[in-house]
């Protein structure tokens, strides 16, 4: 199975659970209420009509009545005592007569024919009715009372209690437990919710996260592609940092062999940032390494009419394009708009600046382009970088600008390459506000050897003299 259906399926039963889950609490949470109000609060009224109805019979008791029609005044009392809980309490024999009531019955009296058994399979005889207090339960209940004394004997009589018990009265109790029930079902159905919206956006979530793969795999073949230090030519050494504003930058550097004893040393900042910015970089590298290194101001005049033919006037790209030649200590190089790099002079503290050139590329169709040249007098330094490093500004707004940027390379100009770059971008790092680079940032140092590598061929042919010798 490909790995973007393994995705899909994973996630797809993901939301499919997650949507029977909430389907199982919105089900569980809408049951529970209903028990509530269908069950739940008849047995607690029950348990209240049970309750008045003990009551009653102690009152009874207390009061010293044994005739039932006597428990008019018992039945007021114990209304006024529970206005709220009671509607109506009447005493019944088996025949459905009223002996006595209190409060105002909504209903006729009825005693169910078999309510001797019912009693003694201690079945409930309430039921639920409407009354203009609200639902009501309605129950009949063993009542039972003392006999007169006569003929030295004293039994009790049995008799029915009908008691009215609103609902309300006794619902109050559920209050907590009703609340926890809409909270569940809310619960439930902003999971649903989320659910849905997730399915949604499922198709867009998994094409986002293919892209973002992709990118960070462009990220790595952007670094891959950066030339690494002493893989060059023993002509140079160089020390690069490159950091992006997004996941793939629109900087880049490159230095190369272009001909045997010639290295090219390539900076550029294309306008924008991310993958645009780096699909451009990557036409321009590949028109520089394809184009001949003697006349790279001609190879400049050709790139910049491919790109205002082939890209839209907002994208165009600034280019340092420089080829030293180790034999006769020279560098030739073209600017096209970039910011001028500067080479520092060995043991003189002095700074020149290369700008020689021309516009940036891809703006000006009829633009052309013409090479400076300076002669390279011993272990001189260059010092490149795109405009994200002099341009990086801190929380004031206030920018590291080129002073800065000269004072450090004039104190550290006899570093090496390596010590040099990551003084610079670590200061320029520490400058700027926090959060991610608004630009991106690329700087790199070369120190040429021509010397060194001049004694190292001279050593060589001297050795094949001897030798032939």
């Amino acid at each position: 199975m490909k790995p973007g259906l393994v995705s899909r399926f994973k996630v797809g039963l993901a939301l499919g659970i997650g949507a029977l889950l909430a389907l199982m609490l919105c089900v569980q949470c809408v049951r529970t209420y209903l028990y509530t109000d269908a069950v739940l609060v008849p047995q607690q009224a029950q348990r209240e009509a049970e309750r008045q109805a003990g009551a009653l019979g102690a009152a009874a008791r207390s009061a010293g009545v044994s005739d039932p029609h006597a428990l008019g005044p018992v039945m007021e009392h114990a209304l006024e005592s529970a206005p709220d809980r009671v509607l109506w309490m009447r005493v019944l024999d088996s025949d459905g007569n009223v002996f006595a009531q209190g409060g105002s019955p909504g209903t006729n009296a009825k005693v169910p024919a078999d309510w001797r058994e019912r009693l003694e399979k201690q079945e409930n005889m309430g039921s639920v009715v409407d009354t203009s207090e609200g639902k009501t339960l309605v129950t009949l209940l063993p009542f039972r009372m003392p006999r007169p004394v006569h003929a030295g004997n004293r039994r009790a009589a049995a008799y029915l209690v009908e008691l009215a018990i609103p609902l309300k009265a006794v619902s109050g109790g559920f209050d907590g437990l009703r609340r926890n029930q809409i909270v569940g079902l809310t619960a439930s159905f902003a999971l649903l919710i989320a659910v849905a919206v997730i399915g949604l956006r499922t198709r867009q979530y998994l094409r986002g996260k293919y892209l973002e793969g992709e990118l960070l795999l462009a990220k790595r073949v952007q670094r891959d592609l950066q030339p690494q230090a002493n893989s060059v030519s023993t002509d140079v050494a160089f020390a690069a940092s490159a950091v992006a504003a997004d996941h793939v930058g629109g900087d880049f550097y490159d230095i190369f062999e272009a001909a045997p004893g010639k290295t090219a040393i390539v900076l550029g900042d294309v306008s924008g940032k991310g993958v645009p910015a780096a699909l451009l970089v990557s036409v321009l590298q590949g028109a520089i390494r394809c184009s001949t290194a003697s006349r790279h101001e001609t190879a400049c005049d050709r790139i910049n009419g491919m790109l205002c033919e082939l890209t839209a006037r907002a994208r165009f790209a600034s280019l340092f394009w420089g080829i030293y030649d180790s034999a006769s200590g020279t560098l030739r190089y073209v600017n096209a708009g970039h910011a001028a790099p500067m080479l520092i002079r060995h043991g003189q503290n002095r700074i020149e600046r290369l700008d020689e050139g021309g516009p940036v590329l891809g703006l000006l169709p009829s633009a052309r382009y013409s090479a400076g040249s300076v002669k390279i007098e011993g272990p001189d330094t260059l010092v490149l970088y795109s405009d994200g490093v002099n341009e990086a500004a801190d929380a004031n707004e206030q920018e590291f600008g080129e002073d800065r940027l000269k004072a450090m390379v004039s104190e550290s100009a006899e570093a090496a390459p390596e010590e040099l770059c990551g003084r610079i971008m670590s200061r320029v790092t520490s400058f700027a506000s926090a959060g991610p680079a608004p630009d991106d940032r690329t700087l790199m140092v070369v120190r040429f050897q021509r010397f060194a590598a001049a004694l190292s061929r001279r050593e060589s042919g001297i050795g094949v003299m001897e030798a032939v010798a």
